[in-house]
């Protein structure tokens, strides 16, 4: 696993310093076969075939359109980026664990720098497009694992929003991402009735100084100098995963947990709700 990590990295890197497309898609095919390689190690066969046809299809297509500007947009699927990330829960739905996090983290790295030096101004609204539809998919989402993988994409739409303004604070911003991610979901995994630990989900959904609430307030920071008015009813506009919180800690906090230790149920219970108060 930490040869593959490894080379994960050279990859990233060689994408960010190159900027051929036959060198792009060829690193692509390489984090395919890693992909597909992880899943075979961790036991997660499903939703194997259906990434393979969807990669290898997106692949073809960014090497067709070479030079147009429809390449950013078969990256941005490619990664699962909103709004274009509609294929990902036929894979994620089969992933857990280790999976799960390489799929989140890792798996992004490469495709990430090739996001930046396509990307541009222009982009910015279909971005800001994907936050708003993730917000709204978060309000109706029944399945907690859909939850965790939509909050995910979606805190990585705030990170490629402020790519438009510093490369070196989005740099920053992705690798904490990344570091956090890989930390929380390796630590907090745990084998529920929903397959994800509920305080790991509270923390990616946006609960005041988790991961999504530190990408939000530095991406808001560079972004608020010229996008003023419209990032105003972006922030009112997300009391839609407020709401979708508030009642996911209701339904959680009326279950017996019969495996939590006795000092720690006030913490789970009291203290973890009443941080959505802070959100409101």
């Amino acid at each position: 696993m930490l040869l593959m990590m490894l080379t994960v990295v050279f990859l990233s890197l060689s994408s960010f310093c190159s900027s051929n497309f036959f060198v792009w898609w060829s690193i692509f095919v390489m984090m395919t076969m890693i992909f597909l390689l992880v899943m075979k190690l961790v036991g997660g066969s499903s939703g194997i075939i259906n990434y393979f046809v969807i990669q290898e299809s997106l692949g073809l297509f960014f090497l067709v359109f070479s030079g147009s500007f429809l390449q950013f947009l078969f990256v941005m699927m490619k990664i699962g980026v909103a709004p274009l990330h509609f294929w990902i829960f036929s894979v994620t739905n089969g992933l857990s664990n280790w999976s799960l996090m390489w799929f989140l983290t890792f798996q992004k790295l490469p495709f990430f720098s090739v996001l930046i030096l396509l990307g541009g101004l222009g982009f910015v609204f279909l971005i800001l497009f994907g936050v708003f539809l993730c917000y709204s998919q978060i309000f109706v989402t029944k399945s907690y694992k859909n939850l965790f993988v939509l909050s995910s994409t979606e805190s990585f739409n705030w990170i490629l929003l402020l790519s438009c303004v510093s490369l070196l604070s989005v740099l920053y911003l992705f690798l904490y991402y990344v570091v956090v991610m890989v930390l929380l979901i390796a630590c907090f995994y745990q084998k529920e009735i929903f397959d994800i630990s509920w305080e790991t989900i509270l923390i990616f959904m946006n609960v005041p100084f988790g991961v999504s609430f530190f990408i939000k307030i530095f991406s808001l920071g560079g972004l608020l100098w010229g996008y003023n008015f419209f990032f105003l009813i972006l922030l009112f506009v997300m009391f839609l995963a407020t709401l979708s919180i508030g009642f996911w800690v209701v339904q959680s906090a009326v279950k017996d947990f019969s495996g939590l230790d006795e000092n720690y149920k006030p913490f789970y219970y009291l203290i973890f709700p009443l941080t959505v108060c802070v959100l409101l």
